[in-house]
């Protein structure tokens, strides 16, 4: 069990991911995020290359869909053929079916999981220092557990990988392949590398049991910098497990404040050192103040403001901001500007397509609903508020 090595441990490439809500609104942008799947990858070629890792594993889940296209399957060939040492490979339910895998072959230092627990020896059979344990995704939904064919050795460093989900929530239906984190510690194996959870996290160490999260955020929901680790082992044992960057993009939510501004231009310096350049940020705005009218009414002026002066991609604008205004005042008027307020809080607290009916109930509304329908809820109830916030301010303008 005295073995030396390292390696990288990376899964949820999701290779040509079609970036569809964001492509239809900004073609230039959606080119930008497809690419920086692929860029994740040359990151890790480029990783793997630098530390001179002996071996990689990837877990599951490198394309995007059931059937890749020929171009994510040629780019994933053509860098494990550049990364030069073993890759092993265990596919997830994103990439079960694999319909180039005769046309478009990868190459030799690639070894594939089947759909049933196998065993690799690194480096070989003979002069194996590593066993490496492993299991594909055979259709999209697998219930099952997939590690119960899996049991190590207890002579010899092991290793499994695994896509699947450990622990999910009590009657979850969309749980893949779940299985529980107390008998992934009782099978034999030193180093769990798992994919499916596209969030960074190490469940348990001394076996570790990890996830290292997706190579590239793809929306919001996936914010933070995203990578993959590098494992170092020493006479059998794990010494060192760190993470690395592999998007170069990355996800962020920034808040600021308008209350007690008056200056936009000030509001947007403020936030440079918050936006870096390879951002894509979710700007929050909250507060009250004279700001609150001139942010509502032209939201894409300011995007465009913000994105030039701070070099990064406003992908989500999310005004929360108030004028001065007594809202609860106006709120218990027992007048229109209170029904109005009423109507509106009633259509906030509806879920998303009821929204998007309450908004296009006219026939007016047809050729523009697919601009409500690329909303989040969260921007269609942020359009609601502005509605709401603008009738009241045309009747105080009205009443003087």
């Amino acid at each position: 069990m005295g073995g030396s090595f390292r390696f990288i441990h990376c899964a949820d490439l999701h290779l040509g991911s079609r970036f569809v809500g964001i492509a239809s609104l900004d073609p230039e942008k959606g080119k930008r995020m497809r690419g920086s799947t692929f860029s994740a990858l040359n990151n890790i070629v480029k990783k793997a290359k630098q530390e001179s890792v002996d071996f990689v594993v990837f877990s599951g889940d490198i394309f995007d869909d059931g059937n890749e296209t020929p171009l994510t399957r040629v780019s994933f060939a053509d860098a494990l053929r550049d990364i030069g040492v073993p890759c092993y490979i265990a596919y997830g339910n994103h990439d079960y079916a694999r319909r180039w895998a005769d046309s478009i072959p990868l190459p030799e230092n690639a070894f594939v999981f089947p759909d049933e627990a196998t065993c690799f020896h690194y480096p070989s059979e003979e002069d194996c220092v590593a066993k490496i344990y492993g299991i594909s995704h055979s259709v999209r939904h697998v219930s099952r557990d997939l590690t119960e064919g899996i049991k190590g050795d207890s002579g010899i460093f092991c290793l499994a990988a695994v896509h699947c989900d450990v622990d999910p929530p009590a009657g979850s239906e969309t749980a893949y392949a779940p299985c529980s984190l107390r008998s992934l510690l009782n099978k034999g194996i030193d180093y769990w590398a798992l994919g499916h959870i596209h969030k960074r996290s190490v469940l348990n160490e001394y076996p570790h049991v990890v996830y290292p999260g997706n190579t590239q955020g793809r929306d919001m929901g996936e914010n933070g910098r995203k990578g993959a680790y590098l494992v170092t082992v020493r006479d059998g044992r794990i010494s060192d497990l760190s993470f690395f960057q592999t998007g170069d993009i990355v996800w962020e939510t920034v808040e600021m404040d308008i209350t007690g501004r008056s200056d936009v231009n000030s509001l947007v310096t403020d936030l440079i050192p918050l936006a870096q350049s390879n951002m894509f940020i979710r700007l929050i705005l909250k507060g009250h103040g004279p700001l609150d009218r001139i942010l509502r009414l032209d939201r894409r002026g300011f995007r465009e403001l913000v994105e030039a002066k701070t070099g990064c991609e406003c992908a989500d604008l999310v005004v929360k901001t108030l004028p001065e205004i007594d809202m609860e005042k106006k709120r218990n008027a027992g007048d229109f500007v209170s029904a109005i307020i009423e109507y509106g809080d009633r259509i906030s607290q509806m879920g998303r397509g009821e929204i998007i009916e309450a908004v296009c109930s006219t026939g007016a509304s047809d050729n523009v609903r697919v601009i409500f329908e690329n909303m989040s809820t969260e921007e269609l109830r942020g359009l609601v508020n502005d509605a709401v916030l603008m009738i009241i301010e045309k009747s105080m303008e009205d009443s003087k």
